[in-house]
């Protein structure tokens, strides 16, 4: 993103508990690592957000990665200007990770 400044998006970073030492929400520093003011940043501790994506998924794209006790993780899930989510999650032009390594072989935006 710091690439491209005048793009038209909207981040939203979940953060989920997954390893052991994720009990607690990111710290301040954490949330820090994400400072462009696109990015929208939001604990999920029931893991909501990625059981909701995890569902919608029939049909559409599938990660090669990113599933650790059934709970989607690190992963990058691109839709398109416009796309609405209602009870069905639209489909999505990039969904896969983990992030890292999604971010260096494409271009994501």
């Amino acid at each position: 993103m710091e690439q491209r400044p005048e793009a038209r998006v909207i981040v939203f970073a979940v953060w989920e508990p997954i390893l052991p030492t994720d009990w607690r929400p990111p710290t301040t520093g954490t949330l820090g690592r994400l400072s462009d003011r696109r990015i929208k940043q939001f604990w999920d501790k029931n893991h909501r957000l990625a059981k909701l994506m995890a569902d919608s998924r029939v049909g559409q794209l599938q990660p090669d990665c990113c599933n650790r006790n059934g709970i989607l993780w690190d992963l990058i899930a691109v839709y398109p200007e416009g796309a609405e989510w209602l009870e069905v999650l639209p489909r999505a032009t990039v969904f896969n990770g983990p992030v890292a390594r999604v971010m260096q072989s494409s271009k994501v935006l």
